[in-house]
């Protein structure tokens, strides 16, 4: 009979083992899911359009010979208009003045046909754009809207190095 009660006691064991490292998976399951699920969203700032640091901004505020002295999250009130940064640049940060500064401001959109409407409708509101020394450049679902002081040719050389990185300039 004592034999019967060890054979029962070995079967009991491997159950409890069982059991036990069940337990131990089931733990280690929900304590790494959370991990999983966050490791898998996407980063917010990748879901739009416009980043906070945009390489074409960058590159042309170089060869015009500017610094980004700050660059900040824009409303969007247009249909379609995803997201929108404006920089400001210019040849000296510590000490910028309204005829050296230029302004950047590049809005993502969900679509081609959404930018183009939003831009027909900029057109046509603001048709004196270039009387305000303001170029207005397409790359992707992206608009890059330059603006300076009127007789500030650091516009121009913003957008001849956006039409060197593939931007088109809308006219």
């Amino acid at each position: 009979m004592s034999k019967k009660t060890e054979s029962h006691q070995e079967s009991k064991k491997p159950e409890s083992s069982n059991k036990g490292a069940a337990i131990i998976i089931i733990l280690c399951f929900l304590g790494i899911m959370p991990i999983l699920i966050w490791a898998t969203i996407p980063d917010s700032a990748s879901q739009t359009a416009a980043s906070t640091t945009s390489p074409m901004v960058e590159s042309a505020a170089a060869a015009a010979g500017l610094q980004i002295c700050s660059s900040e999250n824009y409303p969007v009130n247009v249909p379609g208009g995803q997201s929108a940064i404006l920089y400001q640049l210019s040849p000296h940060c510590n000490t910028p003045t309204t005829a050296t500064t230029v302004k950047v401001l590049v809005v993502g959109f969900t679509s081609a046909e959404a930018m183009n409407s939003a831009l027909a409708v900029a057109q046509n509101t603001y048709q004196n754009w270039e009387t305000l020394n303001t170029e207005v450049f397409t790359s992707g679902y992206s608009a890059l809207v330059v603006q300076g002081a009127p007789g500030n040719e650091d516009v121009q050389q913003i957008g001849a190095s956006f039409i060197e990185d593939g931007a088109a300039q809308v006219i």
